[in-house]
């Protein structure tokens, strides 16, 4: 796998809500081939600042089948990074990116006749607009049904391209919104100011629950047999999602989700063994130190200046991946990961803390 950063430059910068922007990037001819990707994968981005590194990694929104190569970036309240894309990028800069990673897809054949669940909040909807326009066009027997969360109509992104798409694929796609504080219109007069306004929206008002979910599952329901569901949004939305679907018994091998940050209680992080040792296979090097306790492997490879692949620093994806040849480490989040992958030794080395004295592990997988 590539781990390397490549300089691409910046097309466009789009709009897409007050606090969400589109980044398109260019990707030359030389370069093409590093660059193709599946639907549902993400870019990791590397910028610095002051003389430090910073990677994020950022869903695409775009398809395979797309002229461009792009990502959506919703700004985030003191983040370095977004608010550095929001405020200082722009067409005609260089930035440094990573090639395509991520596993939050299935593979397409022309002739699968399946039904898509879709369910996405906020900025969650930015790798299933990927993963959705892929699948309208290259199985064109199956349909997709997203179910899509947000605050108001104003914080809906990609509503227009949502449209012309439920318009041009109108046998194949369905699109509803629930919105949680959908806006409210004041009529004038003098006791407008004691009003608190009128409800214009017409869909549905809430957040996506359980109920919501079986709900929707019930109005839309399925075509064939062969059904699969995407779910990406924020901790506690994918929960409910997931909590429904294991009440209506679904097969978890149906069930894919991307998560873009973990939650963890620092109090449930684990301690790992102090003064653990490890070995490390990493590009044609054998690294040998030890792990201080509370430190993650990839803490310690980059306190050394060693450069293992990595991106989001949370669990969320699977850049840091690596696998363990002997010993034992513990996981503080492992949400990209299967059971069978870390049955089979592979460890997220951002999360890993050694838990047996000696721990030998390879990137080299």
């Amino acid at each position: 796998m590539d781990h390397s950063f490549y300089e691409l430059k910046v097309k466009a910068i789009r709009p897409e809500t007050e606090d969400a922007v589109t980044v398109v990037l260019e990707v030359p001819e030389s370069l093409s081939d590093t660059f193709q990707y599946t639907q549902g994968q993400y870019l990791t981005l590397r910028f610095q600042f002051n003389g430090k590194e910073e990677r994020r990694a950022y869903s695409m929104c775009s398809s395979p089948l797309d002229d461009d190569l792009a990502v959506t970036v919703k700004r985030l309240k003191g983040g370095l990074v977004s608010n550095y894309i929001h405020d200082k990028l722009k067409a005609g800069d260089t930035v440094e990116v990573m090639p395509p990673e991520g596993r939050f897809f299935t593979p397409l054949k022309e002739e699968n006749k399946k039904t898509y669940y879709i369910f996405g909040a906020g900025s969650g909807i930015t790798p299933l607009m990927s993963i959705l326009k892929t699948i309208l066009e290259k199985e064109p027997l199956s349909k997709v049904c997203l179910l899509y969360g947000n605050r108001n109509e104003e914080s809906i992104i990609f509503q227009d391209s949502l449209e012309a798409l439920e318009k041009r694929y109108r046998d194949q796609l369905v699109v509803e919104h629930i919105l949680s504080q959908p806006k409210r219109e004041k009529s004038g007069g003098l006791l407008s100011f004691l009003s608190k306004g009128t409800v214009l929206w017409q869909g549905k008002v809430g957040r996506i629950n359980s109920g919501i979910v079986k709900e929707f599952l019930d109005q839309h329901p399925a075509r064939t047999e062969q059904v699969e569901y995407f779910i990406c949004g924020p901790g506690s939305m994918i929960e409910a999602v997931e909590k429904a679907l294991k009440d209506l018994s679904v097969n978890k091998d149906r069930i894919h989700t991307e998560r873009f940050t973990t939650d963890i209680d620092e109090k449930d992080r684990a301690k790992g063994t102090a003064g653990a040792k490890i070995i490390v296979h990493l590009n044609g090097d054998k690294i040998e130190t030890e792990v201080p306790e509370g430190k993650t492997i990839l803490d310690v490879l980059l306190d050394l200046r060693y450069d293992p692949p990595y991106s989001c620093h949370s669990g969320a994806c699977s850049t840091c991946m690596a696998k363990i040849i002997s010993g034992s480490v513990k996981m503080d989040a492992c949400y990209a990961l299967d059971d069978d992958e870390i049955a089979e030794g592979y460890i997220l080395t951002c999360q890993s803390h050694p838990t047996s004295d000696t721990v030998e592990l390879t990137y080299e997988i």
